[in-house]
């Protein structure tokens, strides 16, 4: 038997709190990208400085929250009664739509171009949830066994070329080590979020939905015991530099430096200690709001993150929109033109003119997030009420 037989199983709120609290924060990391004044690798512990780092930092917990909590919410399916077979059907036709959105909707409204592709954690999903179509018809135990073998495993392969193994480069980018693909000597894909790696994320998603199903007190000492569990693993991994990373623990001249140097774990792709380090925060983040809904803390303020844990892809798509157009309107403002290149962030910084100090990216960052709050409420709204077969796709 691949599953026990289905309980009703309630949409827990706790999963689309903590859901929404990562996009929240993921757009911080975004309005970063396009408004920020510093010139230098946030991450980097010689040149940046605590509130950069942190900055940078805290938005780590986004991409494998993302991932994971989609598997979850795949187990959590499988429990209100959809069959395998279903299942299967609609996580390949949704991950080829992810994979389409994240092409040609997603990367035009990053870059403003449609010359240039950027693969990052839409694709990731999509792809992922291809494999966990597959995967799904196996027992959860199995499905765990993949995870955690892809997780701690796919290090191994950083040093790996493919030559040496007679693959193609092109296979080894899409699924293994992030890299740039040209047309002609012209960057035309970078892809940053190879599939393998992030399957392994998701499969230990679609894991932890067990310990979600578990009655409301047993779920939360089981997130804090892997929690603890796994940020302990971390630090001894890091501490020792045994393996897991392939940017090494240093001690530098200062406390700063040094302590940011125990974080700067590598995300591109997903190293074991990068996965570590994260996951131990998000499972604690998870007892933490499951309590909270428990007992009612602040029931206002968890009801507002909610509603954009229930609708993260409307939410997802437009806010890039957002962004990259105020950042197209600044520059227009501060050049005193209509005829300027759209930025491109990650590739060229922002203009002087057009770059602010962290305080005005973060109310940027609010702006933006708060701006989208009503359309979101409505959104969350019309899926509640409505079971139409498009809503599952938005």
């Amino acid at each position: 038997m691949t599953h026990t037989a289905p309980q009703p199983v309630r949409r827990v709120a706790s999963v689309d709190l903590l859901r929404g609290l990562l996009m929240i924060v993921m757009a911080l990391d975004h309005t970063r990208d396009y408004f920020s004044s510093a010139a230098v690798d946030p991450t980097d512990p010689l040149n940046s400085w605590p509130a950069l780092f942190f900055t940078r930092w805290i938005t780590h917990l986004c991409a494998p929250g993302f991932v994971a909590l989609a598997g979850t919410s795949i187990y959590l399916q499988r429990r209100r009664g959809l069959s395998a077979g279903s299942m299967a059907k609609k996580l390949v036709t949704r991950g080829v739509w992810l994979i389409f959105v994240e092409v040609a909707i997603v990367s035009f409204g990053i870059f403003f171009t449609w010359h240039f592709h950027f693969l990052q954690v839409i694709y990731a999903i999509g792809g992922s949830m291809i494999v966990l179509a597959a995967l799904q018809f196996l027992p959860t135990s199995f499905v765990a066994a993949y995870g955690f073998a892809i997780v701690f495993l796919h290090n191994l392969l950083d040093r790996v070329q493919p030559p040496q193994l007679g693959l193609p480069a092109a296979l080894w980018k899409f699924f293994i080590i992030p890299g740039p693909f040209l047309d002609h000597g012209r960057l035309w894909i970078l892809d940053v979020y190879p599939i393998l790696p992030w399957s392994g994320v998701m499969g230990l998603g679609y894991a932890f939905g067990a310990i979600v199903s578990l009655p409301p007190a047993r779920r939360r000492l089981r997130s804090l015991q892997s929690g603890a569990a796994t940020l302990i693993l971390f630090v001894a991994l890091r501490l020792t530099n045994a393996y897991g990373d392939p940017v090494p623990f240093h001690h530098l001249s200062t406390h700063t430096q040094t302590a940011m140097s125990f974080l700067q774990v590598t995300k591109y792709p997903p190293s074991l200690q990068y996965i570590c380090a994260t996951f131990g925060v998000l499972l604690l983040l998870f007892a933490l709001f499951d309590a909270a809904i428990e007992h009612r803390w602040l029931p206002r303020a968890l009801g507002v993150v909610e509603v954009y844990g229930r609708v993260p892809f409307f939410y997802y798509v437009p806010h890039f929109y957002m962004l990259h157009i105020i950042a197209l309107v600044v520059l227009m403002c501060v050049t005193h033109t209509i005829h300027v290149h759209p930025p491109q962030p990650m590739f060229n910084p922002p203009i002087p003119a057009a770059a602010f100090s962290l305080p005005v990216v973060y109310l940027i960052w609010i702006s933006v997030v708060a701006s989208l709050y009503f359309p979101c409420k409505w959104f969350a709204g019309v899926k509640a009420r409505r079971r139409d077969w498009w809503l599952s796709y938005l």
